[in-house]
């Protein structure tokens, strides 16, 4: 009887898992992985921080790439295109960058 029991909470337990592949837990999913990339988060962890700054690195990548063919050609529309994937990336990459507040530096600011 009890071996029937763990049997079917390991079921359960794998179906709640599998969830976030359906429609509407996948869109929950993808917008907290949005408001941690454009928002940034003083709790995400080492390995969070070390992709979203890749991600970053990424946009700036794409963003130098595109300049560098607006110096080429003289064309607006790259100029434009690149300064808003350098734009991205350097916010991304900040958002890497935050981190939590010590106590003891809101502990100053109080006295």
């Amino acid at each position: 009887m009890n071996r029937h029991v763990d049997q079917d909470s390991l079921i359960e337990g794998l179906k709640a898992r599998q969830r976030n592949t359906l429609w509407p837990d996948a869109m929950v999913n993808s917008s907290s992985v949005d408001a941690l990339l454009l928002k940034g988060s003083p709790k995400a962890t080492k390995v969070q921080r070390v992709g979203i700054a890749i991600w970053g690195l990424t946009f700036v990548c794409f963003g130098v790439v595109f300049e560098s063919i607006a110096f080429e050609k003289g064309e607006a529309f790259f100029i434009f295109f690149g300064i808003l994937w350098l734009a991205l990336g350097i916010r991304i990459f900040l958002n890497a960058l935050k981190r939590k507040q010590s106590s003891e530096h809101h502990d100053s600011e109080g006295i």
